[in-house]
């Protein structure tokens, strides 16, 4: 797990857009196969990019496991781009790291990310969200509220949250653990405050 360090000066677009791309853990597909060649994938992919110096990283989550990414940012003048999704939880990490839809190895993947941003529903609230079944194992010890899109759209069915689409495409490239501690790259803040009632 990255080290927690202070968030970088980064320019912020805005709060809600920008930055909008996870960074890879441990990436742990339902197969072993899979998870082989995600390996392969990711290193592949940090052969050419984690070796950079300088880049910007962070965490995110991909079916209950945390990810690691490069965060390169909005793509200008993009409002969509494939069907790639990126899920921001009530904002650009406000209160916990960004969920992602694919990884690499998998037929949707892209490190480019349509940004969807996730809010509580008018007459909803966070308690709603903690008593359902689509809650984050990682909530109590890490306070992630959802770590997987499949819970994330559930949850959205049966009236918990809504998805906002605000036609906003990230580059964010996902890499292994290792590929985001190379040396020089700045990690984005792990620490997050609690979740409001409503967000």
């Amino acid at each position: 797990m990255l080290k927690k360090v202070a968030k970088s000066g980064i320019i912020i677009i805005s709060v809600v857009l920008m930055s909008a791309c996870s960074d890879m853990d441990t990436i742990g597909p339902q197969s072993s196969q899979n998870e082989s060649q995600l390996q392969s994938n990711t290193s592949q992919a940090n052969d050419r990019m984690g070796d950079q110096a300088g880049v910007i990283t962070a965490n995110g989550w991909y079916e209950g496991k945390e990810i690691y990414y490069i965060d390169q940012g909005v793509e200008e003048g993009v409002t969509e781009r494939g069907n790639n999704q990126i899920y921001l939880i009530g904002g650009n990490r406000l209160y916990q790291a960004q969920v992602v839809e694919f990884v690499p190895g998998e037929a949707g993947y892209s490190p480019h990310w349509n940004v969807n941003v996730v809010h509580t529903v008018p007459g909803k609230t966070l308690s709603d969200i903690l008593a359902s079944p689509y809650l984050s194992e990682h909530y109590m010890d890490e306070g992630v509220l959802f770590d997987d899109v499949e819970a994330i759209q559930d949850a959205a069915s049966t009236g918990l949250i809504i998805i906002d689409h605000p036609g906003v495409v990230v580059n964010c490239p996902i890499i292994s653990a290792q590929g985001a501690e190379a040396p020089g790259n700045t990690a984005l803040s792990e620490d997050f405050p609690p979740f409001p009632s409503t967000f």
